[in-house]
């Protein structure tokens, strides 16, 4: 009987709470402040005029421009020593190598060169494009000649150079391969040696 009046006392308690009339502590005020995403998105369409658009897509293009014609390099010093080094392209295949239909190419641990898959058939020339001297070693060394050589910058005018001698010139960015081959000083040569790459630092 005790059980069933508490029960009871209890629903009505709770149904009295629901229905009851909100108490009023304070005077409540409409929210003023203004919806954050929509000023955003005034703001941006009030600064990003059809004119705006086109000044920044121009000087998008400005900017590209001029980093196609002068590349953000890495300036080594002209070779003061002449220098000769060997660099083993061998790598060792960390993991089974299987192609798409799972068949083994090579298992883990094996030792490959590149060389034996494709060789170098032209000499690399890494140049400073800034150096009258080093250009014009490169030209001597048949970069006229796309046949014989692939002249890569370090730092300077790729594109200049290309329409200078009519063939693509490459650029060195951020200075990757000459990190790879550890060359210090340019110009520089690299060319295939029996299974090896030969590296000459030369004075031009």
């Amino acid at each position: 009987m005790r059980f069933r009046k508490a029960a009871a006392s209890l629903v009505f308690l709770v149904y009295g709470a629901a229905n009851a009339a909100p108490e009023v502590i304070g005077t409540v005020y409409p929210v003023v402040e203004p919806d954050m995403v929509a000023w955003m998105k005034d703001q941006m369409s009030r600064q990003l005029t059809a004119e705006r658009i086109e000044e920044l897509k121009k000087e998008r293009q400005e900017a590209t421009r001029k980093y196609a014609e002068r590349p953000t390099g890495r300036r080594l010093s002209r070779t003061q020593e002449p220098a000769i080094r060997w660099f083993d392209p061998s790598m060792t295949v960390p993991y089974d190598l299987r192609d798409h239909q799972g068949r083994l190419i090579h298992a883990a641990g094996t030792t490959i060169n590149p060389l034996d898959w494709r060789p170098l058939t032209r000499q690399l020339l890494f140049i400073d494009g800034d150096d009258s001297q080093q250009v014009a070693w490169a030209e001597a060394m048949g970069a006229k000649d796309i046949s014989r050589a692939m002249v890569i910058l370090v730092s300077g005018p790729p594109l200049e150079l290309g329409r200078r001698w009519q063939r693509q010139v490459f650029f060195d960015q951020k200075g990757i391969l000459i990190e790879k081959f550890g060359i210090q000083q340019v110009p520089a040569s690299v060319r295939q040696d029996g299974k090896q790459l030969r590296i000459d630092e030369v004075a031009p």
